[in-house]
């Protein structure tokens, strides 16, 4: 799970997006202004009813607000290569995570409620051979319900990774005795898992050189920075799980609704910008420019980005932020909609396989809010714009 795109363009990430994609009809003259799609705020009650699932997600949103960066480890890792919620209400993920696959079957027998993971190296996807030294880093925050029942998950979730390899070693991390660690002699690795409270810490990392020594002491500055940054999460008690709102200043409502409003990470969710930015690709460098622009919090709609920004002024700089910085595929300028200004609306200027569900997009700023939208098609494009300008300027 990662939001891709270069910094300059961090925020305008968009998802796979289909042509002609449909939603609530509009209403009145909504229908004949943004075809298919309504200009007035949903009001959908995702966040109304208790629901266990919903809280694990807004539980591991929240663990996300504290992970740490790996360019606090060391400023050389500074690539971000993914991460994000990994729990749901069947547990932790196995196609997902960043932890092994053992690891999470073994963290399940003990009920996890939430997950947060990010991922860094000192290469990106595209400068990285297989094979090839680098320096990484992944870090995984995973909460249970007590003490007891972390303590118990992180000598399994070792137990069960150190077994997967016959030619693995225990190693003693002298800083952290709680620290469960191994490696395999000769390889430039180090995995270590760490009850911490009711969490458990899990870090992963890798070295140019198979140096034992360079390893635990990359733990062991892991496992300090994570802690200082977890020192003011009060994690919520498993029973008051499903009373947590995903949403509470009604961003997701400002958004065209284009499918149904189930909550999920990378569709249908509200982030904080820190770790929104934990998977951008750059995350350290990301997170400072977000907060120099002013994003307060990103709400993710599928195929569009809301952001909440300091006040009407940021607002408007960041739109043109975003407009002038088009990221890792050249735009040029097309027609906007009609009788909107503040929307600016661009074309990928040669075909792309990667980004062809995002061939047209329009960023537009209303307020105290910023939001991209994407489509396939530009007539598709100006109508849900006009739809999402409308909706920005209504009362939720």
């Amino acid at each position: 799970m990662r939001f891709r795109l270069r910094r300059a363009a961090a925020a305008a990430v968009g998802l796979v997006v289909l042509a002609g994609m449909a939603a609530c009809g509009g209403s009145g003259g909504d229908t004949s202004d943004y075809g298919p799609y309504s200009g007035k705020p949903s009001t959908s009650d995702f966040d109304q009813k208790p629901s266990k699932a919903r809280g694990m997600l807004v539980e591991s949103l929240r663990l996300g607000e504290h992970i740490m960066y790996a360019t606090d480890i060391d400023p050389e890792i500074g690539m971000g290569r993914g991460g994000g919620v990994f729990a749901d209400r069947l547990g932790l993920g196995l196609g997902d995570s960043v932890i092994s696959a053992p690891e999470t079957r073994a963290a399940n027998g003990h009920d996890p409620l939430a997950a947060f993971g990010a991922m860094a190296a000192s290469k990106s996807y595209a400068d990285y051979t297989a094979g090839k030294p680098q320096k990484f880093l992944a870090t995984s925050l995973v909460e249970f319900p007590d003490e007891a029942a972390a303590s118990a998950a992180a000598a399994d979730m070792d137990r069960a990774d150190f077994e997967a390899n016959a030619d693995n070693v225990p190693v003693a991390v002298d800083a952290f005795p709680a620290a469960i660690s191994h490696w395999r002699p000769g390889i430039p690795t180090l995995g270590s898992t760490m009850a911490y409270k009711s969490l458990v810490i899990r870090v992963y990392v890798q070295s140019l050189d198979p140096d034992l020594g360079t390893l635990v002491d990359m733990v062991t500055r892991s496992y300090r920075r994570q802690i200082d940054l977890l020192a003011n999460y009060t994690p919520t008690p498993s029973a008051d799980l499903p009373k947590l709102q995903l949403d509470p200043g009604k961003l997701l409502p400002r958004t065209v609704l284009t499918d149904d409003p189930m909550p999920t990470a990378m569709k249908f969710a509200v982030w904080g910008v820190h770790a929104y930015s934990a998977l951008l690709d750059s995350p350290a460098e990301d997170a400072k420019a977000n907060a120099e622009h002013g994003i307060n919090t990103v709400a993710v709609s599928y195929n569009k980005r809301l952001f909440k920004m300091r006040d009407a002024t940021a607002a408007k700089n960041y739109a043109g932020y975003l407009d002038g910085q088009p990221g890792d595929t050249e735009y040029i300028p097309i027609r906007g909609v009609s009788g909107l200004p503040d929307v600016a609306c661009r074309q990928l200027s040669k075909p792309s396989k990667n980004l062809e569900a995002r061939r047209f997009r329009c960023v537009m700023f209303r307020g105290e809010y910023v939001a991209t939208v994407y489509s396939n098609t530009d007539i598709d494009l100006r109508q849900l714009a006009g739809a999402q300008y409308s909706v920005m300027g209504g009362t939720v």
